[in-house]
């Protein structure tokens, strides 16, 4: 086994795990009412896109070649559910400043969720 070949699959390993953490966040707190916590949503998919970004490096390097449209399109969602947790974990801090109740953010936790879930749907069903 090649370094690039372990290279790939140790990144894939830790995209999994940002997408784990914000997929997992996402299905523990909808439930809730109020009291979200975008920190492991917004440290998810920080990992989450930093690694899908190694990745593309790394297939490029090792000569595997990659679906620009696949990738380009994987990346703009990316962005929208690290934006969203970014937004969430702000709105949220300043809710609890100001001892405002944090329910009207749960569309925030439900646009990164879908989003997320939507990302891993384009990586395993865009061939």
């Amino acid at each position: 086994m090649s370094f690039i070949e372990v290279l790939r699959y140790a990144l894939i390993f830790i995209h999994i795990i940002g997408l784990a953490a914000v997929i997992g966040s996402y299905i523990l707190q909808m439930p809730w009412k109020r009291g979200f916590d975008f920190r492991p949503l917004l440290i998810g998919s920080i990992v989450a896109l930093v690694s899908g970004l190694a990745l593309v490096a790394v297939r490029e390097v090792g000569d595997l070649g990659v679906d620009t449209w696949k990738i380009i399109t994987k990346l703009i969602i990316a962005v929208l559910v690290l934006t969203l947790s970014a937004v969430g974990l702000g709105m949220s801090r300043t809710f609890r400043r100001i001892e405002r109740d944090d329910a009207p953010l749960k569309p925030l936790m439900l646009g990164s969720g879908i989003a997320a879930m939507v990302n891993v749907a384009i990586a395993l069903f865009w061939r």
